[in-house]
């Protein structure tokens, strides 16, 4: 087993020394379009992963996982890599303390294992407190942003937490293909 995990996106691993640590808990903060969605089937496909989805129509490589309790969620991560999307619909659904015992007891075992688990989260839909929390159990926190400027819409990665890792001082610019994201050959100073 190898000690770290691919991101599936272009240009990001070596922004994140190399991939996301074995047995992480990675949160994807942002709009709905911000394409986290893309990011995260791209982290589930460049490790053979599982995407259990909560809120959507099911696509193609998608779980279908909405109304499941925690544990049958939580049976359902296996593998090296799993994503949740959305922890939001669980927070919304089932409140903060179901979602925190997905992300700390109920795959315990998956993470100790090296597994990384993957989980969107919606801005704007959570209590600062309830935010708070979710980010002190994760090791890895990654926002993604769209700003409009003009005619131009201006798409930011920045990695707000990483565990035992020096966290980049600078935003990453990307682009969403029809592959998913890419980051830009650019960047832009904080």
């Amino acid at each position: 087993m190898s000690d770290l995990r691919a991101s599936g996106v272009p240009g990001l691993d070596p922004v994140i020394g190399g991939g996301y640590l074995d047995g992480s808990r990675i949160i994807m903060v942002g709009s709905p379009l911000s394409g986290m969605d893309a990011l995260a089937m791209q982290f589930a496909r460049a490790n053979a992963g599982v995407y259990l989805i909560l809120d959507e129509e099911v696509r193609d490589g998608m779980i279908p996982a909405a109304g499941l309790c925690i544990e049958d969620l939580a049976h359902d991560i296996r593998g090296d890599a799993a994503v949740v999307d959305s922890l939001s619909t669980l927070i919304l659904d089932r409140g903060i303390a179901q979602a925190l015992r997905l992300l700390t007891t109920a795959t315990a075992a998956f993470r100790e294992a090296g597994g990384c688990l993957l989980c969107t989260l919606y801005e704007g839909l959570h209590t600062p407190y309830e935010e708070a929390l979710i980010f002190r159990q994760a090791d890895i926190v990654i926002r993604l942003s769209a700003e409009i400027h003009q005619s131009q819409i201006e798409r930011r990665l920045q990695i707000m937490k990483y565990r035992g890792m020096r966290i980049p001082d600078r935003t990453v610019p990307f682009v969403i293909t029809g592959e998913g994201l890419e980051l830009s050959t650019t960047s832009r100073v904080v």
